[in-house]
């Protein structure tokens, strides 16, 4: 059997052993660079051109068109527009016109309704967001001959299919929060469309 017997001397020396052994051990670790591959001015410009873009590398475009035909005929046309306050939040305004043209045997309704609307994304993930409009459009909602506003609020979430750095597809799942007797919206309501300029 062996017996050992340390002083308090000894055990500061194991300490500053044990400590340099443990810095030798990370040191590659804490003191290794990755240069990356390309030559450093090229990754400073990079560097520089994500910092700042210009307002124009910034505006995105898109919409959604859709057409219907038959006893229900629903022809649609939304444009819109924005620019990105940074790589996950983005602003922008959409403006709407509808052709409605409904014949049933005792029921018959035509319309143009027309409208715009502002809204806000943020990027939560890469390709998920969450969406928050309000919207107003105007129409003969009463069937009356008279035309009047009718406002929406969504809040909801989507999912952005990325074609490429520019371009995409978007899915949105919206909720209207503010549901009146004259609304067009049921709930939910799912959005989809083109993005250019992401």
């Amino acid at each position: 059997m062996i017996s050992l017997t340390l002083t308090s001397c000894d055990l500061i020396k194991i300490k500053y052993i044990l400590a340099i052994g443990f810095l030798l051990h990370l040191s590659p670790q804490l003191f290794s660079q990755d240069l990356g591959s390309e030559p450093l001015e090229q990754s400073v410009e990079e560097e520089k051109s994500k910092e700042k873009k210009s307002f124009k590398d910034r505006l995105f475009f898109g919409g959604n068109m859709g057409a219907q035909f038959g006893n229900y005929t629903y022809i649609n046309l939304a444009p819109l527009g924005g620019v990105k306050i940074n790589d996950q939040w983005s602003v922008g305004s959409q403006v709407t016109y509808s052709y409605v043209n409904i014949k049933y045997s005792s029921y018959s309704y035509q319309d143009h309704i027309y409208g715009a609307s502002l809204f806000s994304r943020y990027f939560i993930f890469k390709n998920i967001f969450a969406h928050v409009e309000t919207e107003a459009l105007n129409g003969d909602w009463a069937r009356s001959g008279e035309r009047f506003n009718v406002n929406s609020l969504f809040l909801g979430s989507g999912y952005m299919y990325r074609i490429n750095k520019r371009a995409g597809f978007g899915v949105t799942a919206m909720f209207n929060v503010l549901q009146n007797k004259y609304s067009p919206y049921r709930n939910p309501i799912i959005n989809v469309g083109f993005t250019y300029g992401l």
